[in-house]
């Protein structure tokens, strides 16, 4: 029963550990998403999101003129790891639940 406590134990650290790595590689990408707000009949590429309680546009370009694909490529990223995340919190969750239930029986067994 100890070894599969320690195994249960060994996967909760490896899943925070993941979590730590993601929230770090999350925090230096951009955040937010594009946008295009016109002036003078022409468009303008904008990437918006908020900081704190203020929303944020910052300029990346005109319309047609503008390579976005970067920019693009690291949302899309961070989208995902964010995903990911939620993943591995669920999955925290659960493994924390199963070592509850693990420990619960192994002092049950003892007595």
């Amino acid at each position: 029963m100890v070894q599969i406590i320690k195994e249960v134990e060994t996967r909760l650290k490896e899943n925070l550990d993941k979590q730590e790595n993601i929230k770090q590689e999350i925090a230096l990408l951009p955040k937010g998403h594009i946008n295009v707000l016109y002036r003078n009949n022409k468009g303008y590429h904008y990437l918006t999101y908020r900081d704190k309680d203020k929303i944020k546009n910052e300029y990346l370009g005109p319309v047609g003129k503008s390579d976005l694909s970067e920019i693009m490529e690291k949302l899309t990223k961070r989208e995902k790891l964010k995903k990911e995340l939620k993943d591995l919190k669920q999955q925290e969750k659960e493994i924390r639940k199963a070592l509850g239930k693990a420990k619960k029986n192994a002092i049950k067994n003892e007595n």
